[in-house]
């Protein structure tokens, strides 16, 4: 018998491909947009990316690295920052992960229990809505104006911060709506959130 926690999981992008494999069977062609695989429609990795993974391994820099990440790839992101947007940081403060997913795993599981909420942009990409609710967190949706093209409403934000709101994500260029968030609004998400003390977890470029 599963636990508790996993009886309300869901993820309807998967359920999609099921869908999709069962018309496969059927002789259709489908291609399968839901999942982001540029590699099986042509869109081949550049050879020198190939080249230096061969290399690499045939150098024999194929074993565990830092828990934290490797060294000089945090050191490099200390500096883009600290470069870029003047963020007082060193490479201690930065953790490498397999991917968003992962790093959003971490996060997630450090935020939230016991029914606390985190913000998250509606249309959702659905593993902000699983991973909230698998860590016993509440998703709550704040709306992406469609007739704004799909903007963030910065009022329905507002509205929706409670004392029990932990973070407030954004996620720009957004899935699925495929918008970039303009400057202005996420500089008035990020007053925000800094008016009420509240993390912003930005998943994309801000």
């Amino acid at each position: 018998m599963v636990t508790e926690r996993l009886k309300d999981i869901s993820y309807a992008i998967r359920d999609i491909a099921v869908i999709a494999d069962e018309l496969k069977k059927t002789g259709k062609e489908v291609y399968n947009l839901n999942i982001g695989d540029p590699v099986k429609y042509d869109f081949l990795t550049p050879q020198y990316i190939s080249q230096a993974l061969a290399d690499a391994t045939f150098a024999g820099q194929n074993f565990y690295v830092d828990s934290l990440g490797v060294p000089e790839l945090r050191e490099e992101v200390c500096n883009y920052e600290q470069s870029k947007n003047s963020i007082d940081i060193t490479p201690n403060d930065i953790l490498i992960t397999s991917g968003v997913t992962e790093g959003l795993f971490f996060l997630l599981a450090g935020l939230l229990e016991n029914k606390n909420e985190i913000l998250v942009p509606g249309p959702s990409y659905p593993i902000y809505i699983t991973y909230s609710k698998f860590f016993d967190g509440i998703p709550v949706e704040y709306e992406l104006d469609e007739k704004n093209n799909w903007e963030p409403d910065i009022d329905d934000i507002r509205k929706k911060i409670s004392n029990k709101t932990k973070a407030i994500l954004i996620n720009s260029p957004n899935n699925p709506t495929g918008v970039l968030y303009n400057l202005k609004n996420i500089k008035q998400i990020i007053d925000l959130a800094g008016e009420y003390n509240i993390p912003i977890i930005s998943d994309g470029n801000i």
